[in-house]
Order: structure tokens, then C-alpha cells, then sequence
């Protein structure tokens, strides 16, 4: 790993960016608790969601591209703003003479594309709810549980696909037989071809048909709805209101609006299906008429290899992505100078969710910002979730302490209630008119979710940056469900001393289960960075991540690293570290697509590696402090 100089990775200069100033309006009770909102309201808007503004873009710049994708030959197509306005159009008019409608929901079972776009926006613009569905739900699952908990909470009036043939096996289950099938590709005796969807003529009196739908839409009415598992892997639906869409829209025109200047660029593979990519990545792009490039790659081995092409050739104006997507990108960034100048020339900042971002990689990044363009880029996050639209706190102001989630956005109220360990820490609840109402089909869980006064429950952490000036941002402190006792009565945060461990022996690891539950001292599982451990030596240039996993020469240069952190106290040192080859599971609900590891669900599919580590003479693969 390249050495770092603190003049290149701390000192030089940040590149400006445009976030306004807010400062938050805070209340102390005398139990501890504090409550934060925004000093200045959201501003009044006229649109009531994002499909609101596709007729304006359709018409200040109607020829430029709106979304852009790679084909089968890997060339780019496009839809330009006056097509996707015309095509949403015509598309609406078909949903609604099919039956849809409030009642009558579409849903969609594959992934990000053009197509997907034109109907979700279509769907959303005459009050259609539109369910986007894990793709991983239709094609990896053999028994479609899944799929079949997420039909029962939301039955379709119509479903959209891709490709027909491959979700030949899903659109047989029951719950789908009967259901109208509009398909783009490899379209079947009686599904609805796209082709002559978007070719129909969009007469006089469909256009009117469209209008009407669209006047008839209420804020209490739902746009969208997007399902959430959390730990215990059952679909839970989350219906986001076009109340909760224009609450977003109204923070973007406040905290975003100098991206109606010119047109943005963007490119993004995070799913429609979550919040991060479905509300808050695409709604941006749509707001601010931008180019919305849908990136084919992934942060996965043989797939980042296409973000990285795509990313030479387009400079986006923001790119956001996960953790675990930026340290692979450290490392290609570092050697492929191409790249750097594509990924730096033209971005304001640069943006993460769904985890904490380990400070060898902002360092790693920052250092190639300065030896690209001589500035460092400042890396922004925010805390939210599906139930709040994706909206809640920020933090858009240059800073070196990773994890400063920043106050609450105009229009979100923040309250913080202490938490037992007299450590600073407090679980985080959040209000407003981004906050959804509650879960389809679960008047229990809802009710569990809000507390009193009508604050939802994210189940976080976070500590004040400053406990005297709470302008100065709160920092996410974990998952509260994370956490744990060890024997002796220590609460173990899981999330800081993941991000420890995870710094503390980079680059070796991308990510790291924290063990520890009923034992006398911490341990851990992880899974190798390939690339960053066949640098170790030669002759593990060649080695896959099972040999790569147990190798000598790997498990002592992890023992160093373990090692020069003993001292720390048991609650926050890593004693034994143990490598695994297999992925996380998407099926198994061990990691969330958007790269998140559920460290719970987890432990419980690994405990016979965690009895492995804890054994009074553990095997040779595994790497001890001592």
C-alpha cells in the first residue's frame, strides 16, 4: 500500500462545495434526551413528486440524454428527456386501461434499465404504486419465500420484467399466474410487449385519460413501495406517500439547487428497490434533469471491472456509492491514473451509505484527489432508511471525522434518548413529513416502530461530535441491536470496533464479523481483500481466497496487526481473527445488496466457525493477538 503523507491526505485543500449552512434548533429535557430540528423550514414547492418535473426538463432541454445504459454490445443507448416525457405518457395511459390504479399495484421484478425507469415514473405520475422487487428474490432463490411474502403483503395488478424467459420459473408461482406480464425482452404468448406499449399512439384523449389521473392524485396516497427484511429475513412493506416524495423533493431544492445550473451527470448502481437508489438517487436525477447513467457493474470480484470502465468514461457531477464499493475503488484508483482524472474532473463531492467508511480508504482516495487535481473532495453521509424515504440527517460540510452524519435536514426532527454504558451514546428516532406511516399488513410491528410522540425508531446509535455544540454533527455510533455483553458485563459497540479492526489491518480485510456473545474476549471473522493479500509475498500472487484464507504468510501478517492493538481494554480488542472464503449471502440475508453485513443473522449461519475460534487450541488458520 502506498505510504501516506499527512500534507496529502489531511492539509491540502478541500474542492468547495454549495451546501448551505443550517444550524439545528435544540431542546434538553432533564431526562437527557434531546431533541434536534433544522433552524430553517423546507421550502414550499409546487410538485408533489419527482415525475412532476419530467415535463419541464421535456421542454428546456428535450434533445439532451436523460438516462443512458450500456446495451448487449457494451455501447451506450439513450432516451432523451422529450422521449422518456412521451414514453411516460403513453405508458400511464396503458397501465390505467389495464385496471391499475391505487387498489391495483404494478409490481417489477428485475433490475435498474431504461424500461424500468419509464414505468416506475409512469406508474408514480398517475398514482400508480410501483413495487420494485430484489431481483435476487426471482432468480437466485429456489423457493421463491421471498417473492412469495413480498406477493402476499402487495398482490399485483400487473408485473413488469425485464426479460420473460429469464423469470420463466417465478411468473409460474401462484401468486403470479394470473397476474398481467408486461415484458421487454423475450416477450410470451400473452404478456404485454413493451415495444408496442411505448409505439401506441398517444392520442388527444389518452393524453386527457393521463391528466385527470395525475389531478386526482393526495399526499396520503401511495407512490411507491419498497420492502425492508432487517434481521429476520421476512419481507416487510414499506409504503412511501406522495407526501413523503415531496418532503425530498423540497430538501433537494433546498440543499441541491444549484444543480439546476447546469445539467448534472451522474452514474449509479445502486437498486431501485431501496431507498438509497429508488427515492433519493433516481428522484435526484429526475428533479435536476440530469444525464442518469445506470452503471452495469457492482463492488464485487468481476464486476467492479465495469464500474471502472464506465467511470472512465463518464465524470459524474456526485457518486455515491457503499463502503465496501470504495475499497475497491482506493485500489483502482491507485494504479489506473485514467481513471482518477475521469472520476475527479468534474465531482462536487463524493457520497456513502449503508456503512461506516473505514479511514485507510478516505485516506487512500484523498491522496490520488491530490496527486490528480491537487484538491481533496469531501466525502458526505447522511442517516436514514427506508422508512424515513431515505431522508433524515446530513452532513455536507468538509470534514475529516468520518462517520459525522451531520443535524437534521429541513423537515426532519431528530430525537436522541441516552442509552445505559454512560459512554455518550443515544438511540436516534426521527419524525417529519419524510417518515412513512406505517408497515402494509402489521399493525404490530407498526406500532412497536413509533415511540409516543410519534417518532420512528431506527434502531441507531450516535454519539454528538461535540456534546457542547451539537451544530457540529452527530457521529453514527452502530446499531443498537448489534451490540452486545461480553462474560463479565462490558457492552461491546459493535460498529466502532468493526471500523477498527477494520482499519487496523488494512488493507488485508473488506469487512468483518465482531464475535463475542457469552465469551471472555472478542474475536472475529473476515473475509480477505484478495488483491491486498496476494501482495503479502510472490508466491501468493496466483492464490484464490480459500488458499489465500488459511496461508501462513497471511494469518502472520494479521497477527502483527492484531498484536500492536492489544491494551485497549476487552471490550474493543480483536484477540483471534479467523478468514473466510465464502462470500456473504444475499440469499441467506447475510449482507444487504447495497453491501451492508447483517452481523447477527451472520454470526447465527457461522456459529461452527465461531466455535472454531474460541476453542482452548485453536487451528493454525486463525490469527491470535497472543
Amino acid at each position: 500500500m502506498t505510504t501516506l503523507m499527512a500534507s496529502e491526505s489531511t492539509v491540502a485543500p478541500y474542492r468547495p462545495v454549495r451546501f448551505p449552512e443550517r444550524r439545528p434548533i435544540v431542546e434538553r429535557r432533564a431526562d437527557g434526551t434531546l431533541t434536534l430540528s433544522s433552524s430553517s423550514p423546507p421550502p414550499d414547492i409546487a410538485q408533489n413528486s419527482f415525475a412532476d418535473f419530467i415535463p419541464e426538463w421535456a421542454e428546456r432541454q428535450g434533445d439532451s440524454p436523460a438516462f443512458r445504459e450500456r446495451d448487449q454490445n457494451g455501447a451506450w443507448r439513450s432516451i432523451s428527456w422529450r422521449e422518456l416525457w412521451q414514453q411516460v405518457q403513453t405508458v400511464a395511459a396503458h397501465l390505467l386501461e389495464m385496471g391499475l390504479g391505487q387498489q391495483r399495484p404494478l409490481v417489477l421484478l428485475s433490475g435498474n434499465s431504461i424500461e424500468q425507469a419509464v414505468v416506475l415514473l409512469a406508474a408514480e405520475y398517475v398514482g400508480i404504486p410501483a413495487a420494485p422487487v430484489s431481483p435476487a428474490y426471482s432468480t437466485l432463490s429456489k423457493s421463491f419465500a421471498r417473492l412469495k411474502g413480498v406477493l402476499e403483503l402487495v398482490p399485483p395488478a400487473a408485473v413488469f420484467v425485464q426479460d420473460a424467459t429469464q423469470l420463466e420459473r417465478a411468473l409460474t408461482i401462484a401468486e403470479l399466474a394470473t397476474a398481467p406480464v408486461i415484458a421487454v425482452r423475450n416477450v410470451q404468448p400473452a404478456q404485454h410487449a413493451w415495444a408496442d406499449l411505448i409505439a401506441a399512439d398517444l392520442t388527444p384523449a389518452r393524453v386527457a385519460t393521463v391528466a385527470a389521473a395525475h389531478a386526482t392524485i393526495r399526499k396520503d396516497h401511495t407512490a411507491r413501495i419498497l420492502f425492508t427484511s432487517g434481521s429476520t429475513g421476512t419481507p416487510k412493506g414499506v409504503p412511501l406517500s406522495y407526501g413523503n416524495f415531496k418532503a425530498v423533493a423540497a430538501y433537494y431544492a433546498d440543499n441541491l439547487g444549484w444543480m439546476r445550473e447546469t445539467q448534472p451527470v451522474f452514474l449509479d448502481w445502486l437498486p431501485w428497490h431501496h431507498g438509497l437508489g429508488g427515492v433519493l438517487n433516481i428522484g435526484r436525477s429526475i428533479q435536476f434533469g440530469a444525464t442518469h447513467h445506470i452503471d452495469d457493474g457492482r463492488p464485487l470480484p468481476g464486476m467492479i471491472e465495469r464500474t471502472v470502465r464506465n467511470l472512465r468514461e463518464v465524470s459524474p457531477t456526485v457518486f455515491t456509492s457503499v463502503p465496501s464499493a470504495w475499497a475497491v475503488l482506493a485500489q483502482e484508483l491507485e494504479r489506473d491514473p485514467v481513471l482518477a482524472r475521469s472520476l475527479f474532473a468534474d465531482v462536487q463531492y463524493f457520497g456513502y451509505g449503508g456503512a461506516s467508511l473505514p479511514t485507510d480508504v478516505w485516506h487512500r482516495i484523498q491522496r490520488v484527489a491530490v496527486d490528480t487535481i491537487g484538491q481533496r473532495i469531501v466525502f458526505s453521509t447522511g442517516l436514514a432508511c427506508t422508512e424515513t424515504s431515505g431522508m433524515g440527517t446530513y452532513c455536507g460540510w468538509p470534514s475529516n471525522d468520518l462517520g459525522n452524519i451531520g443535524g437534521p435536514v429541513p423537515g426532519s426532527e431528530v430525537k436522541l434518548v441516552p442509552l445505559e454504558g454512560g459512554d455518550g451514546r443515544y438511540e436516534i428516532r426521527m419524525r417529519g413529513a419524510n417518515v412513512f406511516g406505517g408497515y402494509i399488513g402489521n399493525s404490530t410491528l407498526t406500532a412497536a416502530a413509533f415511540d409516543d410522540e410519534g417518532y420512528f425508531r431506527l434502531g441507531d446509535a450516535v454519539r454528538l461530535a461535540n456534546p457542547d455544540d451539537p451544530a457540529q454533527g452527530l457521529l453514527f455510533a452502530g446499531r443498537v441491536v448489534e451490540d452486545f455483553k461480553l462474560m463479565n458485563g462490558t457492552w461491546v459497540r459493535t460498529g466502532a470496533v468493526r471500523l477498527g479492526l477494520l482499519d487496523q489491518c488494512a488493507p488485508l480485510i473488506s469487512d468483518a464479523v465482531i464475535c463475542g456473545h457469552d465469551h471472555d474476549y472478542l474475536a472475529a471473522l473476515a473475509w480477505p481483500n484478495v488483491a491486498a493479500c496476494r501482495r503479502l509475498a510472490p508466491e501468493l500472487a496466483e492464490l484464490d481466497a480459500a488458499a489465500l484464507a488459511g496461508h501462513p504468510i497471511v494469518v502472520a501478517a494479521l497477527c502483527e496487526r492484531l498484536a500492536a492493538h492489544l491494551g485497549g481494554g476487552a471490550s474493543r480488542t480483536i484477540e483471534r481473527l479467523m478468514l473466510m472464503a465464502e462470500p456473504p449471502s444475499i440469499d441467506a440475508n447475510e449482507i444487504a445488496e447495497k453491501g451492508y453485513v447483517n452481523q447477527a443473522v451472520t454470526r447465527a449461519r457461522r456459529a461452527h466457525l465461531i466455535e472454531q475460534l474460541y476453542h482452548s487450541e485453536p487451528a493454525a488458520h486463525i490469527a491470535r493477538a497472543r
